[in-house]
């Protein structure tokens, strides 16, 4: 493990050329009092996580004049509202993609059975395994591919609701130069 302190502390930043960064989207915002997407609830002078990410992406693009995607894995529950509301980014300067975790089938408690009969059931009978679910997601969504294409090595990975949660371009430096 290597000291904070002594990573580079350099202006470079082609690294940013290998980043891209994810947000997980799949959770409600119920016990918020939200209905929808946690990712929409208003947190700041009229602004909502998902408005505050975008701007934290936003900044790195316009500020070093570079093209960090900014991705978005959603649920069953959030994707068709989170489709609606990132319209309202279009002509920003930020690239969004997004993709859906898996879903699995409920069970029941007395057989063990699966509770849909089919995959057109209803969605209360379907549920989001969480986060881990992420990397196998990423993957069967074809957007992993699509980031290597673009020469994307590296992708941070937090929680929508996590603003605390910014790229530190010393880490990424660091990341890279080691391959680690």
């Amino acid at each position: 493990v290597v000291d904070y302190e002594d990573l580079a502390n350099t202006e470079a930043v082609q690294f940013l050329d290998k980043l891209a960064v994810l947000k997980l989207n799949g959770g409600l915002g119920t016990s918020m009092g939200c209905v929808g997407p946690k990712s929409v609830i208003e947190v700041r002078d009229g602004m909502s996580f998902l408005d505050l990410s975008v701007r934290q992406i936003e900044y790195l693009n316009r500020t070093y004049n570079v093209n960090v995607p900014f991705i978005l894995m959603n649920s069953f529950n959030t994707n068709d509202d989170t489709a609606a509301i990132i319209k309202k980014y279009e002509g920003h300067n930020v690239d969004i993609l997004t993709f859906n975790q898996s879903r699995y089938p409920r069970i029941l408690k007395d057989s063990l059975l699966p509770v849909p009969k089919k995959f057109e059931s209803s969605i209360s009978e379907w549920y989001p395994p969480g986060h881990g679910d992420v990397f196998e997601s990423l993957y069967n969504s074809g957007i992993l591919d699509q980031l290597i294409e673009r020469g994307i090595e590296i992708v941070f990975l937090s929680n929508v609701d996590n603003l605390g949660a910014v790229v530190d371009l010393r880490i990424l430096q660091h990341m890279v130069q080691t391959e680690s």
